[in-house]
This record gives structure tokens, sequence and C-alpha cells, in this order.
């Protein structure tokens, strides 16, 4: 009877404060590899092909048979090193507090990359692991906050390696609209990790893209704020920046999912205006270059 209640007293403990490692987490690891590699095949990042076998044994080794605090980055720099891959020129994108606005923005690789559109971060996102003195524990890991280093010992490491792939022009999407929260923080992981991870003269300029959710107050614009510290920060590292106030594709992206808000009804009237426009402006009556020199040389030569 001890033991049953010991066990009752482990399960409320999981249930209340978090779950383990997720359930079949060797198999989820392997499947996503060769699918990555086999069917996903993402245009924009090149590398040679990857042995998956090998690379579970290396991330399984970096936290297995350790407290789940007593994990620190370098025990997953073997992994990084040999799962890293080469980031098409200007297509590395970076975001902190826009997850789902960056990766449709990025449509899974197509047009941008982010780090979940890689190999690394593709084959453990939203995947939960961590592990105990006899491997790997199913039962409870902590939060992230709870455990110091180990808390961003494979993200950090994970978005260093990201970075330091990076060339050309690089972009950073950011919410302008954050309630309570900064649009850029020192504390982020582009600031922690990626920011002193980009190589130079490799990078070259950095895009931010600052968005604001759709009807909600602008709580910061590019000339204000913490945009500008942002702005100082990529400066001090050699670099150029850019930083642009809801572009245009990313706003319309965003009315798809929102079309009958105020200011996506607003946007499609404008763009509508502006198509009326220039379909008035090309039915007008052109007059080519070539008749006007033509009727000017007639002029000068009425024989």
């Amino acid at each position: 009877m001890v033991s049953l209640h010991i066990v009752i007293q482990l399960a409320l403990i999981a249930l209340v404060a978090g779950s383990g490692t997720t359930p079949h987490i060797r198999e989820i690891f392997l499947g996503r590899c060769w699918a990555y590699q086999e069917v996903i095949k993402p245009q924009h990042l090149h590398s040679d092909v990857k042995n998956c076998e090998l690379l579970w044994d290396m991330f399984v080794t970096a936290f297995s048979n350790k407290g789940p605090c007593d994990v620190t980055s370098q025990e997953y720099a073997p992994f990084m090193s040999q799962a890293s891959q080469e980031i098409a020129r200007n297509k590395a994108m970076f975001w902190s507090g826009t997850y789902q606005i960056a990766h449709q923005f990025a449509e899974n690789g197509k047009r941008f990359v982010t780090l979940e559109d890689t190999l690394i971060g593709y084959i453990v996102n939203s995947v939960t692991w961590c592990g105990d003195n006899a491997g790997i524990n199913y039962m409870y890991c902590p939060p992230w906050y709870e455990c110091a280093e180990a808390g961003t010992a494979f993200w950090g490491s994970a978005s260093s390696e990201f970075a330091s792939s990076a060339r050309g022009n690089i972009t950073i999407v950011l919410d302008g609209s954050r309630d309570g929260k900064p649009a850029y923080s020192k504390d982020s992981y582009f600031a922690k990790f990626e920011l002193p991870a980009l190589r130079l003269p490799d990078v070259t300029r950095v895009n931010i893209l600052l968005v604001h959710d759709i009807d909600k107050p602008r709580r910061e614009m590019c000339d204000n704020g913490s945009l500008l510290s942002l702005q100082d920060d990529i400066a001090a590292r050699g670099l150029k920046s850019t930083c642009v106030d809801d572009p245009d594709t990313v706003i319309h992206l965003m009315c798809v999912d929102d079309p009958e808000s105020r200011e996506c009804q607003l946007v499609h009237k404008m763009a509508h205006n502006s198509q009326q426009k220039e379909a008035i402006l090309n039915a007008r009556p052109k007059r080519s270059v070539v008749n006007k020199f033509d009727r000017l040389h007639r002029n000068m030569h009425p024989f």
C-alpha cells in the first residue's frame, strides 16, 4: 500500500507541475529526421545526408543519465555540429513573440528559413525531454525556468548555431502590440544567443519587420521604445539595420485570418481604390515615343 501511495503521489505531482519526456521520443525523432531529408527537403537549406541513428545517439547522450537541471550547452555541441546546415543567402528569419505570423510568412522554409525549419529545430519542435540518473525521465520534467542554464541549453545552442549559419541580409519579426512586454528584450533568445552569433562580414544587414495585432494598439513603432535599443545593439555589432512598421505583405497575410476586422476592411478598400486608379491610368490613350519623334521628323522635313 505504501508503494502504491507513492506512485499516486508522483503521478499527481507530474499532472500538476508538468509532464515528463514525450512518449515514443526516439521514434518521433527518427521519423522526423528521415521525413525531413527524404520528403520535406527544404529548398533553402543545404547539407549532406545525415545519419539519423547517429544524431539520436548524440542527442540522447547529451541529457540522459543526468539530472534534468545538470545539462549544459556543451553537452549538445556534438549533436549541433553534426546536424548543422547551410542556409541560403538572405533567407534566415528570426522571431520573438511572433511565432505564428513569422512561420506563416516564412511558409515552411519556402520564403524564409526559421530555426524550426532547420533539421535541428524540426526534429524536436514541441517535444519535451529530460533525463534522470536512470536514463530518460518519462515522469516529470521541470519547467525551463527552474533549471537556469539547463533550461536554455538546447534551444540556446540551436539558436546560436542557426545564427552562425546565416548569410547576407537577415530578417527578424517582432510584435509592437505586446501588452506589458517590449517588442525587443535583452533577455530574448535573439539578444542573448542569436545576435552575438552572427558572423561578420558574412551577415551584412538586419531587416526588422515590426508587426501589430489587427485592431490592437500600436504600443511601439520603429522609431521609439525598445526598437531604438535593438537598433543600437545591432549597430554595436557593426551591422546596418532597417525597420518597417507593418509591411504590406505581412498585413495581407494577417487579414486572411481576420478579413472582417476594421483594419483589414480599410486595407481592402485602399487596395481596391489603388486598383481602380491603376485601371484608369492603364485605360488612358498612350502615345508612343516613336510616334512623337516621327511627328517631329515630319515637321522638320515636310516634303
